[in-house]
């Protein structure tokens, strides 16, 4: 990988998995000074609002955005077919997979593509392509991806795929909460235009962590991807998965603006995945937000997340 390109990974990975703002805090200056502070802070929390965060019911990642990407965005919609052909043969000649591309983000000395797989497994990734901001052209044959990106979504795909049945389980109990609850989760297009990587639903997100299954898997795919669900379900027979290769991460934010997570939603959610028998092999994560998301990032950070994560997992063996 070239000097630039590690320059590119560097940048895109800050973008997409570290969003969000800090929160404004309390200064403790003399008393007659408080009532300006609080309405200065007040002011400037409604300006971050307003500047950073939506209503996850609106967010399409259309606004999704990645450090000086502003004139090499323009180029690449420019050449959006030529992009489209560029990623779409650089996915079959590389992963057999045929893919539809949803969006394009400009960053520095490229645009980072976001596709969806067509048919099983299903996953969502992305693919960078380089544009020359001196000539405004892009490059279809340089077209490539962050190590292991690919694979990884393949893989989740893969899994997910394999064990559907049990994830159904999941889906049922989660659209079951989501008509009980004034809660939700995130809308498909979201996913479609960057919010989404690996195998993702409105709901999760499942990625798989290497070791030997991933490379059995991708392997086979790579022999060949046309395999049936029975299968590949064959392919792992006799197999023994270990919980913490799988992070199944849950995310629902509450359905009303301006509300708190709430508590009881949130400890009743974890006491019945805690609970519950028929779910795939995996660590589980559970995050439920308020109603915003940052629309430039596609996540939520805020500190007033309610969460079950790391070090404290949901294990299902």
């Amino acid at each position: 990988m070239t000097k630039k390109r590690y320059l590119y990974t560097g940048i895109l990975c800050s973008a997409l998995f570290l969003g969000g703002c800090s929160a404004l805090t309390n200064t403790n200056d003399e008393p007659n000074k408080k009532k300006e502070q609080n309405e200065e802070k007040q002011t400037s929390n409604e300006s971050v609002e307003d500047q950073y965060f939506k209503s996850v019911q609106d967010y399409t990642a259309e606004e999704y955005s990645l450090p000086n990407g502003s004139e090499t965005d323009k180029i690449a919609e420019e050449h959006k077919e030529e992009v489209h052909k560029a990623v779409k043969a650089y996915f079959k000649e590389n992963y057999k997979t045929d893919v539809k591309v949803h969006n394009i983000v400009g960053a520095v000395d490229g645009a980072s593509v976001s596709v969806e797989s067509i048919g099983k497994p299903h996953f969502y990734s992305y693919a960078i392509i380089p544009v020359d901001t001196q000539t405004e052209e892009v490059d279809p044959n340089g077209v490539w991806s962050q190590e292991g990106q690919i694979n990884g979504a393949i893989v989740s795909g893969l899994y997910a795929w394999i064990f559907e049945d049990k994830f159904r389980n999941l889906d049922q109990y989660i659209e079951g909460k989501v008509k009980e609850y004034p809660i939700i989760g995130i809308r498909e297009e979201a996913n479609q235009n960057g919010a989404g990587n690996y195998h993702t639903t409105p709901y999760y997100k499942l990625v798989f962590y290497g070791g030997d299954l991933e490379e059995k898997l991708l392997e086979g795919y790579l022999e060949d991807p046309k395999r049936s669900r029975e299968e590949w379900a064959k392919l792992l027979e006799g197999e023994s998965i270990n919980p913490a290769r799988v992070g199944v991460l849950i995310q629902l934010y509450m359905e009303e603006p301006d509300v708190e997570p709430n508590s009881e939603i949130f400890d009743q959610i974890v006491t019945d995945l805690s609970n519950m028998d028929g779910l795939p092999v995996g660590k589980y994560s559970f995050l439920l937000h308020d109603n915003t998301i940052d629309k430039t990032r596609g996540q939520n950070t805020k500190e007033n997340t309610l969460e079950r994560a790391a070090p404290n997992y949901i294990v299902k063996q």
